[in-house]
């Protein structure tokens, strides 16, 4: 467009024909006159003037005579960084003078410096014999560069692997710069250098951030000083590559070196080292730059001017992060609360409505989540955060069919996507088999109770991979044993079985024999109802119950079992439980048992999470003589608190350790009642999303037949995707 005005001026810039000869010589006096005044006016700085009165002679049309007032014209543009008015001004002259070799130059230069590199390269190619190799060089890096800069624009804005085709094109024509320059033995010019600088930028948009460091890492050994936009760029490589420490130094340096820019601070650039320190788990550190920037950055562009006032989206992406600093450290009600905030002045955010889902499926309400989620894809199907929702959701409600239909397409369309990778290894992880190990060894030197003077018990599940998406084949084994001062129970159980999981089923049989008892076979069949996120009914029958104490098995007594239980889940903070089991033993016995039990969580945080649990367990036993201990009848009261800190963790990676004391009172009929209480240390590795190990020691006290036993254990627990 700014030629297409150049081109209008310059159509009516003629050469006067048929003058007067003396009209004419008075006015060359004139110009070398007013010529000689400028340049005075010029080199005492007092460019108006000079301006001033270039423009009263130099009046339309242009004659010969003008040319040195045109020069002049053009020096003066260039002293005031007049780009636009200076590159007019060359294209004047080369109209009066095609081939003048100082217009030529100065207008290729001037376009180049207007931010139109590809135009300068153009101009410079049609004459390249004004030009030093250098300075083509020069224009040859710029336009690369400009290429790049397009390409990147590109890449944010489009959609599928077609977005990436700028940046490819732009990186072949970098590749092409810098093996001139490598022939012109130019590596350390500063054309070199900007090639390389703008590579790294390249790279880093087309996802190689590999090539990305290791090129910065050359830059720095050659001890070249690396510009702003490069070091941010690195930055980016790292953050991608799970290295955030070193992300958020170089965010650091590149503001630092950015403090002369007339934009300073680069706000996308802070916005970057945000999400550094949450991937560093400095969330102290985070908040305080995501308040602060929401205070700095103004709501409105524009504020004042009808018709071009809009909203700022850099401040409603800054408004929401501010949700996610809280949501990220676990503290989810405040999170929630920024999040309304939003909403509530911006309804139509999708950033605040992609994040308001996210608290939901952290919040263990996957459903609503999903919902959530895809209320943003109607209004947005290109959001690709919104999809990604939708299929970890689906993972969470065993929703296995959808989970692939949208992860099909982000996989093609954003292989290179951080979030898409990590839900693509979790819906890996669901297809996989599983190994579940619970295990536990316990001593008690007064030999009371269900689990005698030495026990010792492991429980164990191996899955299939998924079949036909909703199903899985196990095999189950139960060993126990446990010795009493009569007799050693032993429990040996093996089962086969068949598990069937949807959003709202969750369904498995078993086939088992007793393995002592070969001829003793059971069946287990379990199956849970989820309506909704909150409400869950689960009812269990055992045909060979493994929960039959040992003392009991010994002697060749079996129990079949059948148990209702209903939860309540408000979300991850609280929930409320109970159930009620009916049990017959071949003995006469016949078990009544009920329970109730109410979790709360109060206080979460990034490193540390206080919870307890007040539970209620009454028992009738129909035999009052039974050779293990079987209360006529009981009742407990127990409350624990649960204190747990996360000391090491690095993104899917972690370990915790928990404290766990409980305290209550027991009752049973016929002797008094008496203290009950428990302490529980534990460890939890989180190897990998494939891989959790849990392991600890406790010291329990509980009162049997009013004698107080207590029994010291350690246990190991896993769970292991093969």
């Amino acid at each position: 467009m700014l030629f297409t005005l150049c081109s209008a001026t310059h159509a009516m810039s003629q050469t006067v024909h048929g003058a007067d000869a003396n009209s004419y010589k008075l006015y060359i006096s004139e110009a070398a006159h007013n010529e000689k005044q400028v340049r005075d006016l010029v080199q005492s700085r007092q460019f108006e003037v000079a301006e001033a009165i270039l423009n009263q002679s130099l009046q339309w049309p242009y004659q010969h005579a003008s040319l040195p007032l045109l020069r002049l014209r053009a020096e003066l543009y260039n002293i005031k960084h007049n780009i636009v008015d200076e590159t007019a001004t060359y294209h004047d002259i080369l109209q009066l003078k095609p081939n003048d070799k100082e217009a030529l130059r100065g207008r290729a230069i001037a376009t180049l410096h207007m931010g139109a590199p590809h135009l300068a390269l153009k101009f410079a190619k049609q004459h390249p014999e004004v030009f030093t190799q250098d300075e083509l060089l020069n224009f040859h890096q710029a336009s690369a560069g400009r290429s790049i800069k397009w390409g990147g624009v590109e890449e944010k804005a489009g959609v599928g692997q077609q977005r990436f085709q700028s940046t490819e094109k732009a990186l072949m024509q970098n590749e092409v710069v810098r093996t001139l320059l490598l022939q012109g033995h130019e590596k350390n010019s500063p054309s070199s250098h900007y090639a390389d600088f703008d590579r790294i930028v390249a790279l880093r948009d087309r996802v190689r951030m590999q090539e990305a460091i290791a090129l910065y890492q050359n830059l720095k050994d050659r001890q070249i000083k690396i510009p702003a936009y490069a070091v941010a760029a690195v930055a980016d490589a790292y953050l991608y590559q799970h290295q955030p420490e070193q992300a958020r130094e170089l965010y650091l340096q590149a503001l630092e070196l950015n403090k002369q820019d007339r934009d300073y601070p680069n706000r996308e650039w802070q916005l970057h080292l945000f999400n550094a320190y949450i991937d560093e788990f400095d969330f102290d550190a985070a908040r305080e730059l995501i308040d602060q920037l929401v205070k700095d950055v103004p709501p409105v562009l524009n504020k004042g001017l009808r018709g071009v006032e809009v909203d700022n989206e850099l401040y409603e992406e800054a408004r929401t992060n501010q949700a996610y600093a809280r949501i990220h450290a676990d503290q989810y009600e405040e999170g929630q609360a920024f999040l309304d905030k939003v909403l509530e002045t911006a309804p139509f955010n999708m950033g605040a409505r992609t994040a308001y889902a996210d608290l939901l499926q952290l919040r263990e309400q996957p459903r609503a989540a999903q919902r959530q989620y895809a209320s943003v894809l109607v209004d947005d199907p290109t959001n690709s955060s919104a999809a990604t929702g939708i299929a970890e959701t689906a993972i969470a409600l065993n929703d296995s069919q959808t989970a692939k239909h949208h992860l099909g397409t982000l996989t093609q369309h954003y292989p290179e996507n951080r979030e898409v990778q990590r839900v693509q290894q979790l819906y890996r992880l669901y297809q996989q088999p599983s190994l579940t190990v619970t295990s536990g060894w316990g001593h008690s030197p007064t030999g009371g109770g269900i689990r005698g003077t030495q026990n010792w018990q492991v429980d164990a599940i191996l899955h299939s991979p998924l079949l036909n998406q909703q199903w899985r084949m196990f095999i189950h084994t139960f060993n126990a044993e446990a010795d009493f001062s009569d007799v050693t129970g032993v429990r040996r159980r093996l089962g086969v079985g068949t598990d069937y999981r949807s959003p709202a089923w969750r369904i498995s049989g078993e086939v088992n024999q007793d393995q002592t008892r070969l001829d003793n076979y059971g069946v287990s069949l379990n199956a849970a109802w989820l309506p909704d996120d909150h409400w869950g009914v689960d009812l269990e029958f055992e045909s060979n119950s493994n929960n039959i104490p040992l003392q009991a098995s010994a002697t060749g007594i079996d129990m079949k079992s059948l148990r209702l239980g209903m939860n309540y889940i408000a979300n991850e903070s609280r929930s409320l439980g109970a159930n009620v089991a009916y049990s017959w033993l071949t003995d006469s016995n016949r078990r009544l048992e009920a329970g109730a039990n109410w979790q709360e969580r109060w206080w979460s945080g990034p490193f540390y999470k206080l919870d307890t649990t007040v539970g209620v367990y009454a028992s009738d036993n129909s035999l009052a003589d039974a050779v293990y201990f079987n209360p006529r009848q009981d009742l407990s009261v127990e409350a624990q608190i649960s204190n747990e800190w996360t000391l090491w963790r690095d993104y899917q990676r972690s370990f915790k350790n928990r404290l766990v004391l409980g305290a209550g009172n027991y009752w049973q009929k016929g002797f008094a009642s008496d203290m009950a209480c428990v302490i529980r240390y534990e460890h939890e590795w989180n190897l990998d999303p494939y891989r959790t190990i849990s392991y600890g020691a406790a010291y329990e006290r509980h009162p049997y037949d009013g004698v107080t036993n207590e029994t010291t254990s350690v246990f190991l627990n896993l769970t292991w995707h093969l």
